[in-house]
């Protein structure tokens, strides 16, 4: 009887592969969860600096500070936006990588469903 159960649960592609699925993914879930909570204070972050640095400054300007603001300006708007497009693919990748997590246990669902009948169809012979 036991045979059975190793070579069900050793020899079966199913289970290896489900296994292997959400082992991958649940390290990559996590890993982009981090890394997501760590982009998303860090635009909070850059939204209050640029609050601050508009409080900070006065509208009656001389000309050449202008021109020196539009230039700054300028730099803070590319870097937040390729911080925004970098936390865009952390979030992306982290629902992906739930999706495999999903897919790992469908798997699994699919191996238990199919190694069922076959279980009660040798339990039910051998009564």
């Amino acid at each position: 009887m036991f045979w059975r159960y190793y070579y069900a649960i050793k020899k079966n592609n199913y289970l290896k592969i489900s296994i292997i699925l959400i082992a991958t993914f649940s390290i990559f879930a996590s890993i982009l969860n981090i890394e997501g909570g760590n982009c998303l204070s860090k635009i909070n972050s850059l939204v209050n600096e640029q609050k601050l640095d508009e409080n900070a400054h006065p509208s009656q300007q001389q000309q050449p500070e202008s021109q020196q603001n539009e230039t700054q300006n300028e730099k803070e708007i590319r870097e937040s936006f390729g911080l925004i497009n970098y936390c865009f693919l952390v979030t992306n990748l982290y629902v992906y990588s739930l999706f495999g997590i999903i897919i790992g246990i469908i798997i699994i669902g699919v191996w238990y469903i199919k190694y069922k009948k076959i279980w009660s169809n040798i339990v039910k012979r051998n009564r």
